[in-house]
């Protein structure tokens, strides 16, 4: 089977979140407590790529495992920053967040089921921008302690920093693939591309940040 430069791309975008699963699963025991969530969501994903990628060869459309993604990667990175921030607000609002996110992911999963023609990307908007904003928190909070001069040596800065990359990237892509969508299919793959570079990135900073940790 032939495949073209953009589908070996998107293919090869799983290598990162691998090497991420695998540091993970091997040193679980002694990752501190914070990255915990972290791990879960790297295992998580590696399982979902490699499921939808199944589902893909065999031409099988994999929609409708959005909605669990949208929730199970939510819900992690919320503890995660719950745990790093230490926030009462955050430890308040988690799960009506999360149950929030999650129920709207479901509605709009159903609603696209029900309507094909409809092409949404309201909750994957919503998703970037909240945790967007979980990135910004963890900023503020750190460059506020007296005691961080190094930031950058910090596994949390390298999983806030590859998120606020990846999730700004992704409120661009997502808002703009809704119009290629319905006028100019073809740009929607080259869109699939960059969510393919900006995701490989990210999941670098991951195996980044989860190799800090077990240095310290």
């Amino acid at each position: 089977m032939k495949y073209s430069g953009e589908q070996l791309i998107i293919l090869l975008a799983v290598v990162p979140n691998a090497l991420a699963a695998l540091l993970a699963a091997l040193r679980w025991r002694r990752l501190p407590l914070v990255l915990r969530p972290l791990a879960l969501l790297t295992l998580f994903a590696l399982f979902t790529e490699i499921f939808c990628r199944v589902l893909w060869l065999f031409k099988i459309s994999n929609m409708f495992m959005l909605p669990l993604y949208i929730s199970v990667e939510f819900g992690l990175l919320v503890w995660l920053y719950e745990r790093a921030l230490a926030s009462r607000w955050l430890r308040r609002l988690r799960w009506p967040l999360v149950i929030g996110l999650s129920t709207l992911a479901a509605l709009d999963w159903l609603l696209q089921s029900a309507r094909p023609t409809i092409y949404s990307n309201g909750v994957r908007l919503l998703e970037s921008l909240l945790v967007i904003l979980l990135t910004l928190a963890y900023y503020h909070a750190s460059l506020r302690r007296p005691n961080s001069p190094y930031i950058w040596r910090e596994p949390l800065f390298w999983v806030s920093t590859g998120l606020l990359f990846f999730f700004a990237g992704n409120f661009l892509i997502y808002t703009v693939t809704g119009f290629a969508f319905y006028y100019h299919r073809p740009v929607v793959m080259q869109l699939w591309v960059v969510h393919a570079c900006l995701n490989s990135l990210l999941y670098s900073t991951y195996a980044y940040a989860l190799w800090l940790s077990l240095r310290s």
